[in-house]
């Protein structure tokens, strides 16, 4: 940056003594970064700092192509005080000065990397498992391994941005649910992955045999290619590169990514997709009940006291599975339990029936007269009414993650938001007042539509009876929604309104169109939500409903 404000003849001597080096179609950048780097920081940093020749794909490019920008501005900054590019220039020569220390054996680098790091900013926990494993390759002489490794983890990184899962708490989870599964680690001892990991590889030990060598080399390059993996599978669920996937499990990723949280749900997911290879209608069934189990238990409303209840047992599960260590030869009713793929399905249906039975389920979507919850205010809620819309609609591709985008990604027509159909706020009144029994209708289940956003924003705060045309648009071959769920909704409280058109001027019409128009819609939602999450088809249901009716 500096060299390019500085004339023709001296450029051309600052970037062959600092920058470049050798002939026209031979040169050598000065300073070369790690492969993962390299080729950005020569072909944009360390030239006009363009990324069309070279686009960024790893959040380090991204840093590169900042401090390049960061450094721009601070030298216009020092142009436009009167500081010329040669007075910088040479104060960077005569009074820089730089402390060189060039260790002696490759193996001290691990150590060096560490210590340094350490006395500055915070190293991600994958980091230092990727300095770790490169150091025990360079004392166990494994140099085919380490390039393997340097190879596959600029892979892993560039899976982890298209997942854009690349601060250190996404990529410490990352590690911890992959230490979990490959390695049998509790919940409690994957959240030190990296010091786990030493224990695991000891390096002092490893070295005493031969024997101990290869298991180790063995060991570390089996854990790489799990990662590897790994991270490629988070490329396909959060950054949705689906290449080379199966259509149904497509169609289930979609699902579960749109669940916004899938932390107690990932070690067994990792297990499942890499264990049955990504495809097949078991794993597909596998995924979908590990849908219905996220949904249940810990997106449900009230169903868990803690976020990350039973967490433990899942992470003991997905290990299980992943190295075959699950109970089978156990009878089921008429069924005997012989693989591993049918004793986790059997376990994940044990576990929400403890935490979420049909009857606990049920009740999360009923709100108890007292209760001081709102159903505007649960976390599911888009969730649950995009899942009702593909239900009620299934002859249009409803894309069930677009409730991911947020508001101003999208036009105000796209993005759909959740309706208050008796708004909280009516600037009319209408007759509408504010008693506990009004408060709890507008709390309700059944109070709530999605609705496109410009919908939304026209209907704000007025009465019921003038929303429906605005939903429904001027006249009734012009629809303004086009969500089956607001037109259903419509049909609905038109004729509620005609049922009660004889007391439109008694006190209690609104409550009573309300609570009618609730109804409706609740009973509507319940059927759906038992059906959609239901686990009557899995194993091991029925025999639960066998020991329930004893």
């Amino acid at each position: 940056m500096l060299s390019e404000q500085l004339d023709n003849d001296e450029r051309a001597a600052v970037d062959e003594r600092y920058l470049w080096r050798g002939k026209k179609g031979n040169r050598r950048a000065v300073l070369r970064l790690n492969s993962d780097t390299r080729q950005f920081h020569e072909k944009v940093v360390l030239e006009d700092g363009n990324p069309a020749n070279d686009p960024a794909s790893l959040k380090a490019h991204e840093h590169l192509l900042d401090a390049r920008k960061t450094m721009e501005e601070w030298l216009d900054e020092l142009d436009d005080s009167g500081i010329s590019s040669d007075s910088i220039l040479k104060t960077i020569e005569t009074k820089l000065g730089f402390l060189v220390y060039s260790p002696k054996e490759n193996a001290e680098t691990g150590i060096m990397f560490e210590v340094i790091n350490n006395r500055g900013k915070q190293l991600s926990e994958l980091e230092k498992v990727k300095n770790y494993l490169i150091y025990c390759c360079v004392k166990l002489d494994a140099k085919r391994l380490r390039e393997e490794i340097n190879a596959d983890w600029s892979g892993l990184l560039r899976n982890l941005n298209d997942a854009k899962k690349v601060s250190p708490t996404d990529e410490g989870a990352f590690l911890r649910y992959c230490v979990a599964v490959h390695f049998k680690l509790n919940k409690t001892v994957s959240q030190y992955g990296y010091d786990e990991l030493k224990k695991l590889l000891n390096i002092e030990k490893v070295m005493k045999s031969q024997a101990s060598k290869d298991g180790a080399i063995d060991k570390i390059d089996s854990f790489v290619r799990f990662l590897k993996t790994a991270s490629l599978w988070y490329a396909r669920l959060y950054g949705q590169k689906h290449q080379g996937v199966e259509t149904k499990v497509v169609q289930v990723l979609d699902q579960i990514r749109a669940q916004q949280q899938q932390a107690s749900i990932m070690p067994l997911f990792l297990a499942l997709v890499i264990k049955l290879q990504g495809k097949g209608d078991v794993l597909c069934r596998l995924l979908k009940l590990l849908e219905i189990l996220n949904f249940r238990v810990y997106m449900a409303r009230g169903m868990t006291s803690r976020n990350d209840t039973g967490q433990g047992d899942l992470y003991s599960l997905a290990s299980w599975y992943y190295h075959d260590k699950l109970k089978t030869r156990e009878k089921i009713g008429k069924v005997v339990i012989v693989s591993q793929e049918q004793a986790l399905e059997k376990s994940l249906v044990d576990f929400i029936i403890w935490y979420a039975s049909d009857e606990r389920f049920k009740d999360s979507l009923l709100l108890e007269p007292h209760s001081p919850d709102d159903f505007y205010n649960w976390g599911g809620l888009r969730y649950f009414l995009m899942n009702y819309e593909a239900k009620i609609n299934p002859k249009k591709t409803i894309r069930i993650d677009n409730i991911l985008l947020s508001r101003e990604s999208t036009k105000t027509g796209d993005y759909l938001s959740v309706e208050h159909l008796w708004a909280r706020a009516n600037r009319n009144r209408e007759g509408e007042n504010i008693r506990d029994i009004d408060k709890f209708e507008k709390r309700r289940l059944g109070n709530f539509v999605l609705l496109e956003l410009r919908i939304n924003i026209d209907g704000n705060a007025k009465g019921l009876e003038q929303k429906l045309p605005i939903y429904l648009g001027p006249n009734k071959k012009a629809e303004a929604s086009n969500l089956t769920q607001v037109r259903l909704m419509a049909n609905d409280a038109n004729d509620v309104i005609a049922s009660l058109a004889d007391n439109r001027k008694s006190k209690g019409y609104y409550l009573d169109l309300h609570r009618t128009l609730n109804e409706k819609q609740e009973n509507r939602y319940i059927k759906f939500a038992e059906e959609r999450w239901s686990i009557k088809k899995f194993l091991g249901y029925r025999q639960y409903q066998q020991d329930e009716a004893e």
